[in-house]
């Protein structure tokens, strides 16, 4: 789809979504608003639904209790050396990599050359010499990859468009090629919503298809589920062992690691 750039026409001070209109366009996929409430900026896809949120003081702090609960993958994966996001919203969690995890290369697929800008001209997203964006369909860019492209310690899935869960990234062959991209201590986490059309309990059978097993981790108070596969994923029984990594991740990385880990045992049985 070719980019639109067209602006919407708004008032310097309309309200909407509980906070001030900041920029509000639309590309080839729908409309881009970002929204600016007291310390926080949103991305909207049209929609009351937050795509993406950062705490304009600390551009690093994950805000959206969604992409804490897909950290938690960090309790799974020693330090990533080479991560990659299918999604960048406005690069809340290449953000929260970059800082924290210096020494990790950090790739990016997005289908929205906007939202790459936005990211950047709203949302702080670094000029990072580890961070590399690809504006590229998802699915297309995991099945076309050569094996020389190398592998990844930490993939996270958070491809959304206005109404869902892109669709492309739905299925057994997207999920097999992640599969086949992944580290021997490798962790893959995709964001999923129970209200979807695509039901999150199909795509959770999909990911045990193809990776063995799967955790599931429902996020307290939302309609997100985010699943958990890969090499590096334990089995349900081992993780009481994880309480030590889970407090030490909680003091170094500002996330509540053991409140995830006590929803993982208690959903994973």
């Amino acid at each position: 789809m070719e980019e639109c750039t067209l602006r919407l026409v708004y008032h310097p001070y309309m309200q909407k979504y509980g906070g001030k209109v900041i920029h509000q366009s639309r590309d080839a996929f729908g409309v881009l608003e970002i929204i600016e409430d007291r310390f926080e900026r949103s991305l909207h896809f049209g929609n009351n639904a937050k795509q993406s949120s950062t705490d304009i003081h600390i551009p690093a702090r994950l805000v959206l209790s969604y992409t804490r609960a897909m950290a938690a993958s960090l309790l799974f994966t020693p330090p990533p050396q080479r991560a990659l996001l299918v999604g960048l919203g406005g690069g809340s969690l290449a953000k929260f990599l970059l800082h924290h995890f210096p020494e990790c290369r950090v790739d990016v697929v997005e289908v929205r050359k906007k939202v790459h800008r936005l990211a950047r001209t709203y949302f702080e997203l670094p000029d990072d010499p580890n961070l590399t964006v690809f504006i590229e369909d998802g699915a297309m860019f995991m099945g076309s990859a050569s094996p020389d492209f190398g592998d990844y310690d930490l993939m996270l899935i958070d491809a959304f468009l206005d109404d869902g869960i892109a669709g492309d990234v739905c299925g057994v062959p997207f999920l097999e090629d992640c599969r086949m991209r992944l580290s021997a201590r490798g962790t893959l986490a995709m964001n999923l919503w129970s209200d979807d059309v695509i039901r999150a309990s199909d795509l959770l059978e999909m990911m045990n298809d193809s990776f063995g097993q799967v955790l599931r981790l429902p996020v307290e108070g939302k309609d997100n589920i985010i699943g958990f596969g890969g090499p590096a994923v334990p089995p349900p029984r081992e993780l009481n062992s994880l309480s030590p990594r889970a407090r030490e991740l909680a003091d170094a990385l500002d996330v509540e690691f053991p409140a995830f880990l006590k929803r993982l045992r208690k959903h994973n049985r």
